[in-house]
């Protein structure tokens, strides 16, 4: 079975009932979410065997979110158990002022993840695995994150492990379009295979679609391959300056949350199982139309049967209901 270690922030969600502003919401649903453990434990419901780096609060949060990932069959033996500082909290709000569109309050100045450094870093949790993942999320969380996100590369790299890295930039955590630059630069140089997207395209450098991806590709080594995630235009793959493409499937949106990462989990698994490009692309579209469809990030996050009764209905006489 294939093998992957993924690091990143989790956190506990709290999602409202209703759609509507935050200030006449009164019911609440606890959930667990965090963008690079979504990716992780959706690789592990697509047959990856998977492991998780983090460091959560030593109250009742950070046991809520050790249950969740085992409960997911993630593997949470390098998770730190972090005594001084709390685990971090967001809460979502769905649908206003723009229909459809999800807003995040985040409560997470201070909590565990940003304290987990490079010392905390197990050299052992590299061996035998076949990828690393980390988004532009952990990175910018502190400087403390940063260098050991940095030491974790260097750790993958050391042991031959192919590096994934999602941009996935957070403006409320970096501030400036320069700071994002900065702060990125050396990850995007270092990734093998590289998830990004129109909006992070045009954060880092301004220009047009077209001028934003040929500066990208000038930074660092040839990658294996880009993923562009295009929102309501799909996404696409580069590869060897081959382009593949896949139309996005046309559900109705409940919570957009989680639904890149579905994206990102299903269309590495799909890889690793020896799926084509092609192939991958159509899953991970798949993936992403069911993820917006349910609240919460991780228990909309599907497995292979799933994928294929979405595909199977959509591309039936039922699907075009959803159209």
């Amino acid at each position: 079975m294939k093998k992957v270690l993924g690091m990143g922030e989790i956190m506990i969600q709290m999602n409202p009932t209703e759609k509507g502003s935050l200030v006449y919401q009164n019911l609440f649903e606890r959930h667990v979410a965090g963008s690079e453990a979504n990716t992780i434990i959706q690789m592990q419901k697509l047959d990856i065997d998977t492991n998780f780096i983090t460091a959560v609060g030593s109250k009742e949060f950070g046991e809520v979110i050790l249950s969740a990932l085992r409960a997911e069959g993630v593997g949470v033996k390098d998770i730190k158990i972090d005594e001084e500082h709390p685990t971090g909290l967001y809460v979502v709000q769905r649908s206003y002022p723009f229909p459809e569109k999800t807003s995040v309050i985040y409560y997470r100045k201070g909590a565990a993840a940003s304290f987990f450094s490079e010392d905390d870093l197990k050299e052992d949790s590299f061996k035998d695995i076949d990828m690393f993942l980390v988004s532009g999320i952990t990175p910018a969380l502190s400087d403390i994150s940063r260098k050991a996100a940095l030491k974790a590369i260097k750790i993958a790299k050391k042991n031959g492990v192919k590096v994934v890295f999602d941009t996935n930039i957070r403006i409320n955590l970096l501030k400036t379009s320069e700071k994002a630059y900065d702060c990125l630069l050396p990850f995007i140089e270092e990734a093998d295979i590289l998830f990004t997207g129109k909006g992070d395209l045009n954060l880092l450098f301004g220009k047009s679609f077209e001028e934003n991806f040929e500066e990208i590709k000038k930074i660092g080594k040839r990658k294996e391959m880009y993923i562009l995630k295009l929102g309501g235009k799909g996404a696409m793959v580069i590869q060897d300056d081959r382009v593949y493409r896949s139309a996005p499937f046309k559900v109705p949106v409940i919570d957009e949350l989680g639904a890149g990462d579905s994206f990102d989990g299903t269309f590495l698994a799909a890889l690793l199982k020896g799926k084509s490009i092609e192939e991958s692309l159509k899953y991970a579209s798949a993936a992403g139309a069911i993820t917006v469809s349910l609240k919460g990030d991780i228990e909309p996050l599907p497995h292979w049967k799933d994928l294929e009764l979405f595909l199977e209905l959509y591309e039936s006489g039922e699907g075009k209901l959803l159209r």
